[in-house]
């Protein structure tokens, strides 16, 4: 592995070859690449940690020069991109709660002086999280995924990913940030004008102060106005957005309520002996054109406008789905049968609520440049969309995506009307089900016979019929094909419902792993403490390179003890380390041209 990175170090640095604008001598941190010596404990357990490790072996000098464009020459001084960059990263593999307790490792003089030897950092340029903050905004999520993307590459041209299965799947995580119970929020709820609010409110005290029986002390006084959300479905009725809430009291003689004089009331509230209070109040600005106009922002407005609620399974009980207020990172996870190894390769980040389907297409662009060679795409119902089959067809590849029924009749009856059973198996003219007799894939047809299995049926109706059936001369009977241009979500090159398509389809659950991994192992979307989309999807990046490095280390470490054991037992002969049987068929289907 050390000798084939070293050549892949040289191809890398041919295509990054963008100079830094900052001198060395501005920086207030410099990393360069460092090959140390690895040592792995019988337990599997690295000296050093995963830090160490990772930056033995991969040159991460490549960051500086895609993040180059995003730095001024001029300017004060600045850390190493670089630097900042493998901190985060160390933060995430050595499986930090969060950032401030790791920084406080990495002041320590002796617990964290790996940490800044690996970085490039001295003990006086310790930086803070501010520092972290600004990277991100001014790297974005574009520049955290061309990094993810030359990750890929390297761990693509080290042999261990070949992107022939690539399995699909997104996750849900929350916003740092509290649903508040409006689903149709947008950019007009942060400011809504009130002309005319402390008129409003006079009047409406006037009002109460005619008659006694309309005084009611401590009783609210709500000011509502419609809401401005644009965003609300035609059948579903705008709510009033509460503004403020009054109330009327006894007057105290000592500490007069300073909103008597600010609604024009002092005097009428006065000869009854009562003062008006504020309980509650939303408003941001007044207008100085116009005195009497307040800006308000709507309470139910989230501090996180663009997380939005998104739909899960309970996973405590599946029977029940649960609401999460936030995103979805969507990830590709490329299944190596034949090393036994599943590594995550591409992620898109999206608000709650968005199509997940339409995110299959724009992940598949991102790896474009990595998998042209993709033979099978699999992925649950969420993406049994018609483009994804066009889109993966297109491509060369098998779409093995779970069939959605949508609003179809399946029961038997309905099933039997329109000619073929929930997986495309057409019924034969005496009723009975078609069974496959495999795929054509010259005239894109899948091919289905009745294999005369009235000659084996007990039932005496089929009996019957089989005497005056005129595809009973036929050796395999009644024969039909369904083509995947009539069908193109239905009829796929692996047929439905046959073992085949049951072992591919098994496969889908890597992704599932994957999501587990980010969530339940490493702790990095279980509840991560940031607001916005953009930090989200920078976080989805981070969660990949994580993923991805970890299960590479893993792996070599794995293959690596297994060496030795055998060196053990035959120290003078040739070893083989076998990997996991992979069915033929599945070869067969990778292998194509």
């Amino acid at each position: 592995m050390i000798q084939k990175l070293n050549q892949i170090r040289i191809v890398i640095t041919q295509k990054h070859q963008q100079p830094f604008p900052k001198a060395t001598s501005r920086l207030l941190s410099h990393y360069s690449f460092i090959p140390r010596r690895i040592k792995i404990k019988p337990s599997g357990e690295i000296v050093g940690g995963l830090a160490r490790f990772v930056t033995s072996l991969i040159d991460f000098s490549f960051v500086r020069s895609i993040v180059a464009s995003a730095y001024s020459p001029v300017g004060g001084h600045a850390y190493d991109p670089v630097s900042l960059f493998l901190l985060e990263l160390f933060r995430y593999l050595e499986k930090f709660p969060d950032l401030k307790t790791f920084l406080s490792f990495v002041r320590d003089e002796e617990k964290g002086k790996h940490y800044r030897l690996y970085a490039g950092i001295s003990s006086y340029h310790v930086p803070c999280e501010a520092d972290f903050t600004h990277l991100k905004d001014r790297l974005g999520e574009t520049l955290y995924t061309q990094i993810a993307q030359v990750l890929v590459e390297i761990v693509r041209l080290l042999g261990l990913l070949s992107f022939s299965i690539l399995s699909t799947d997104g996750t849900l995580f929350p916003s740092y940030s509290r649903y508040k119970g409006c689903t149709y929020f947008c950019d007009e709820c942060q400011s809504i004008e009130f002309k005319g609010l402390i008129e409003n409110v006079r009047r409406r005290i006037l009002y109460k102060l005619q008659d006694s029986k309309r005084l009611a002390l401590g009783r609210e006084i709500k000011v509502r106005v419609d809401c401005p959300s644009t965003r609300f479905p035609e059948e579903i009725q705008k709510p009033k957005v509460e503004l403020m809430t009054l109330s009327l009291k006894i007057a105290d003689p000592e500490h007069p309520s300073l909103f008597n004089k600010i609604f024009g009331l002092e005097e009428r509230l006065k000869d009854h002996g009562l003062d008006v209070i504020v309980r509650k109040i939303n408003f941001h600005s007044i207008s100085l054109d116009q005195i009497d106009s307040f800006f308000f922002r709507c309470p139910k407005l989230p501090s996180d406008t663009e997380a939005r609620i998104g739909v899960r399974r309970n996973p405590k009980n599946p029977d029940k789905v649960e609401k999460v207020f936030g995103y979805n990172a969507i990830m590709t996870t490329s299944i190596e049968l034949s090393l036994g190894l599943e590594l995550p390769a591409g992620c898109l980040t999206i608000s709650g609520n968005a199509e997940e389907g339409n995110q299959f297409i724009p992940l598949k662009e991102q790896l474009s440049s990595h998998h042209p060679n993709t033979k099978i795409d699999v992925a649950d119902a969420k993406y049994d969309e018609l483009h994804n089959y066009q889109f993966t067809r297109k491509i060369g590849s098998i779409p093995l995506i779970d069939y959605n029924i949508r609003n179809e009749d399946v029961s038997l009856e309905g099933l039997k009307r329109r000619g073929y059973d929930r997986n495309g198996w057409p019924f034969a003219p005496c009723g009975v089900l078609c069974r496959p007799n495999g795929f054509d894939f010259s005239f894109q047809r899948a091919t289905f016979t009745c294999q005369r299995q009235c000659v084996f049926s007990n039932e005496p109706r089929l009996k019957e019929y089989s005497q005056s059936c005129p595809y009973f001369i036929n050796y395999h009977g009644f024969i039909k094909h369904m083509s995947v241009k009539q069908h193109p979500r239905l009829i796929t090159e692996v047929i439905r419902g046959t073992p085949r398509y049951q072992k591919l389809r098994a496969l889908r659950p890597a992704s599932e792993r994957t999501n587990s991994t980010a969530k339940e192992d490493l702790d990095i979307l279980l509840k991560p403490r940031l607001r916005g989309l953009k930090r989200s999807a920078i976080l989805g990046q981070l969660t990949l390179m994580t993923i991805l490095l970890k299960r590479v280390a893993q792996f070599i470490i794995k293959v690596t003890l297994a060496v030795r054991k055998e060196r053990i037992k035959n120290p003078y002969g040739f070893v083989i380390i076998r990997g996991p049987k992979v069915p033929k068929f599945i070869l067969n289907l990778i292998q194509r041209e």
